[in-house]
C-alpha cells in the first residue's frame, strides 16, 4: 500500500514539474501543456480514488485516535480539492490559455503549490500510519 501511494506522489511531482517547465516558455506549447495537464488529472484521479477505496478505509481501522480528526479533515480537504481542480480545468479552457498564457502560468503555479503541499500533507500524516500498520511491505514469498 505505501509503496503504491508512493508511486502515485511521485508521479504527480513529475507532472507538476514537467507543467512548471512548460510555463517557463515564452508562449505556449499548446499540444505539450494540454498533454500533461490531460496526464495530471488522470493521475490525481486515480490517486483520489485509491486513497478512497484502499488507504483511507484500511487505516481508519487502525489509526490512533489522535490521529482521528487528522485524518478525517485530510480526506474532506481531498474532496474540496478535486472541486477547485475541476473549477480550474474548467476555468483554464486550451482557448483561455492560449489567449491568457501569462495569467495562465499565475494560475497553474497556484494550482502547483496547493497539489504539492496537499501529497506533502498526505505523505506526513498517511506514510506513518502505513508503515507502522506494514502496509508498506509486501509479505514474504512462500517456499
Amino acid at each position: 500500500m505505501l509503496a503504491e501511494l508512493r508511486q502515485h506522489h511521485e508521479k504527480i511531482g513529475d507532472l507538476l514539474t514537467a507543467l512548471e517547465a512548460l510555463c517557463q516558455d515564452r508562449h505556449a506549447d499548446i499540444v505539450k501543456v494540454s498533454a500533461v495537464r490531460l496526464e495530471l488529472t488522470r493521475a490525481s484521479r486515480a490517486r483520489s480514488a485509491y486513497l478512497n477505496a484502499t488507504i483511507y478505509p484500511k487505516v481508519m481501522r487502525s489509526c490512533p485516535p489522535d490521529k482521528r480528526i487528522a485524518l478525517e479533515k485530510l480526506k474532506s480537504d481531498g474532496l474540496l480539492m478535486l472541486v477547485r481542480s475541476g473549477d480550474h480545468i474548467r476555468h483554464w479552457t486550451t482557448r483561455e490559455i492560449t489567449a491568457d498564457w501569462p495569467g495562465y502560468c499565475i494560475a497553474s503555479a497556484a494550482a502547483r503549490q496547493s497539489m504539492r503541499v496537499r501529497i506533502a500533507l498526505e505523505a506526513q500524516l498517511l506514510y506513518p500510519l502505513l508503515e507502522k500498520d506494514g502496509a508498506g511491505h509486501k509479505p514474504a514469498a512462500r517456499p
